[in-house]
């Protein structure tokens, strides 16, 4: 049998992301700005900077190219 070359699992979150949040970071992920995205959800762009530290805190990052990287993973 050959071994198959396995990436070593992600962790679970130990809080996971709420239902808004993976929208935003999504969203986050393709590129868009706060003011895009808040416009697009019909919230303030500092309700959508609020999601957005809330994201990279639970993620456990410090910017959108790494949570946009962790989403791929996740």
């Amino acid at each position: 049998m050959e071994a198959e070359a396995r990436r070593p699992a992600e962790p679970a979150l130990e809080t996971p992301l709420t239902l808004r949040e993976t929208h935003i970071l999504t969203l986050v992920a393709k590129g868009h700005s706060n003011k895009d995205i808040a416009r697009s959800l019909g919230i303030a762009p500092e309700t959508v900077k609020s999601h957005v530290k809330s994201i990279f805190a639970k993620l456990g990052v410090s910017g959108r190219v790494q949570a946009a990287t962790k989403l791929d993973r996740l």
